[in-house]
């Protein structure tokens, strides 16, 4: 079987290479697609990768969703005379899915160019990256798309009204049919923190991965106090910005003030939010959270999913500063399955809830517990190698017309 992986961004790229590795050593061939910016994320991680999109273009359309937004905010506060000029939780949802159509119409071409090139047997894309829908129903084969953490429901609110319309017309661009039916998402979601979606669901275990590194020899030496990571993720691109100056004093003193050893992972250790960071802060840059957070006693982030369910699956209480929708809906799931705490930082911070919360993921005996049973509830799932195989099955009773 020929297994074509289609990723859009460096955070999405790491959803699919635990999978694209089983599909490798199952004996099956395996491509990866992805923006030029993340092919050497690709073969870092040794696996085949092919570019596809043009990062001018790409950035060109984004922009324009992005200028669309704003204009809508504009027109709905003038029709209202007056109010606050920033978007509703609903417009940045229809935004957000109208970005990913905009991407894949920025990788479409390049994408249906390799599937009709290389013929694979079936396509396995990040839900963010809709256009291996499109180069599947071109080919036709089947498409199975693999999501990160927990569901989002928020965005299938809207979906059909606001944003399939703008999706239909790349189908048809290349010759195939819209796509029309539910789809099949490779969950790695644990149960526990699911939304009830109209989607078929391939339920496989979490597996983190967050690129290569080189392991100190601090990270392994005994230490006085809790050690707590601080990360904004590789999505925001290491931009530590998205918390203040305010909120991060708040955070250290009070990680101080437990006899906690901070540690700030970012990607690029040159941003200017980071020069202030007091002494006895530890720096790290591009280093794997897979690696750091089983030394870690808690780790606190802006609620990307990646970095949340990777310390769900390591058992590591989080404390979720979210401001994005999507983020705040991955903290309120945090919140539920009690493996940790939300604070928001879209409204006014109160310092006092921001220490009570740090208080209560580092030092409760209750998140650590819960954070506990939801890692024995993700490896508990089916491996990557069962479900490609799983996958294999599916594509080969799909080319002959048999029942799967």
């Amino acid at each position: 079987m020929r297994f074509l992986f289609v990723a859009q961004g460096p955070s999405h790229v790491q959803w699919q290479i635990p999978l694209a590795w089983a599909a490798q050593l199952g004996g099956h061939e395996v491509l990866v697609a992805t923006r030029p910016t993340c092919v050497d994320q690709v073969t870092r991680a040794g696996l085949p990768a092919v570019a596809i999109g043009d990062e001018q273009r790409i950035a060109a359309l984004t922009e324009q969703v992005k200028a669309d937004l704003f204009a809508q905010v504009g027109r709905r506060v003038a029709e209202q005379g007056g109010g606050d000029f920033a978007p509703t939780e609903s417009e940045m949802l229809i935004a957000g899915g109208r970005k990913m159509i905009a991407l894949a119409e920025g990788m479409a071409q390049d994408a249906v160019e390799v599937a009709r090139a290389w013929r694979p047997s079936l396509v396995v894309h990040d839900t963010g990256a809709l256009v291996g829908l499109v180069a599947a129903a071109v080919l036709g084969v089947p498409a199975y798309g693999q999501i990160w953490g927990a569901t989002s429901d928020g965005i299938f609110d809207v979906a059909d009204e606001h944003i399939l319309p703008y999706f239909a017309p790349l189908f048809e661009k290349y010759g195939a049919e819209p796509l029309t039916a539910a789809p099949t998402w490779i969950d790695p979601s644990p149960p526990s923190l699911r939304s009830p979606l109209p989607v078929r669901r391939v339920d496989v275990r979490y597996t983190p991965y967050s690129g290569p590194g080189v392991v100190p020899e601090w990270l392994w030496q005994e230490r006085s106090g809790p050690r707590v990571c601080l990360t904004t993720g590789i999505s925001v691109s290491g931009d530590s910005s998205i918390w203040s100056d305010t909120l991060q004093r708040t955070l250290l003193d009070a990680l101080r003030e437990r006899g906690c050893e901070a540690v700030v992972t970012v990607k690029d250790a040159s941003h200017p939010s980071l020069r202030a960071l007091p002494p006895g802060v530890r720096l790290v840059e591009n280093f794997p959270l897979n690696v750091l957070l089983p030394t870690c006693d808690a780790v606190i982030h802006h609620g990307g999913t990646g970095t949340g369910t990777t310390a769900l699956a390591l058992g590591v209480p989080q404390l979720v500063l979210a401001h994005h929708p999507m983020h705040r809906q991955w903290g309120a799931q945090i919140e539920r399955s009690g493996a940790g705490a939300m604070v928001r930082t879209d409204v006014a911070v109160d310092p006092g809830a921001v220490t009570a919360a740090v208080a209560a993921v580092v030092e409760g005996a209750h998140a650590r517990e819960k954070a506990a049973a939801v890692a024995a509830e993700i490896a508990a799932m089916p491996s990557p190698a069962t479900v490609v195989e799983q996958l294999a099955g599916e594509a080969a009773a799909y080319s002959t017309g048999a029942p799967s």
